[in-house]
């Protein structure tokens, strides 16, 4: 049987997913409105290197997403888990975007941690990354 904050956890994710599709679409604040304001927010952004601190974190989500316009947005999560005041979410996160005629398609590794702060859940780390081919190591090939 769930708990009511098992369902509040749940429906937390849920937006966040809505808010992250407008993010890669160039329309942040929705995604914004979701983060802790504290100091120990970290964000490890598919552009590279890492912020810490809600003014850093805040600053490269309006950049990324003023350089961004993905569409078709979907999540494909792989581990939900949720433990008293703490929860994270592994994701896929496939999108697409029509560049000079031809469709790109984009999927992000995303794990997203969250916990509560007075009563809500809130956003307090993001680490994102594109997909990359496949690599098998040899020794697994050899197998």
């Amino acid at each position: 049987m769930k708990t009511a904050t098992d369902q509040d956890f749940e429906a937390f994710v849920t937006a966040c997913r809505e808010a992250v599709g407008r993010q890669v679409s160039g329309r942040t604040d929705s995604f914004q409105s979701l983060w802790s304001r504290a100091d120990d927010v970290v964000l490890m952004g598919a552009a590279g290197s890492h912020q810490t601190g809600w003014a850093a974190v805040s600053k490269q989500l309006s950049w990324a997403s003023e350089h961004l316009d993905y569409g078709n947005f979907t999540v494909e999560n792989l581990l939900t888990k949720v433990s008293g005041d703490l929860g994270y979410t592994v994701d896929l996160e496939h999108m697409s975007r029509e560049v000079d005629g031809e469709v790109e398609h984009r999927t992000l590794r995303a794990s997203q941690g969250y916990r509560i702060e007075d009563g809500v859940w809130r956003v307090v780390f993001r680490h994102g990354d594109p997909m990359a081919e496949r690599v098998v190591p040899a020794q697994i090939q050899a197998h």
